[in-house]
């Protein structure tokens, strides 16, 4: 599988920090290479090298990562309020 890719762009469900992940990218993987992986602190406090020598071609696999919930759209937040 392919790293996530990394959007330096801030979105409102992850307003916190000032990039996310490409949608169509994320992916759940068992393996990854280590040059692809740093912490989501670290990517934050180096996202002006994201996509140079540190995370070639904005590509991450955050091999600490794990899920904890799943967002919603904000249409289907709003009709279930």
């Amino acid at each position: 599988m392919e790293p996530c890719i990394i959007v330096k762009k801030r979105v409102p469900c992850n307003s916190h920090w000032l990039f996310h992940l490409a949608p169509e990218s994320i992916n759940f993987f068992e393996q990854a290479t280590e040059v692809c992986d740093a912490t989501i602190r670290y990517v934050a406090d180096h996202l002006d090298e994201v996509g140079g020598a540190f995370l070639p071609k904005n590509r991450w696999c955050p091999w600490a990562s794990r899920l904890v919930r799943e967002v919603q759209p904000a249409m289907e937040q709003q009709a279930g309020e």
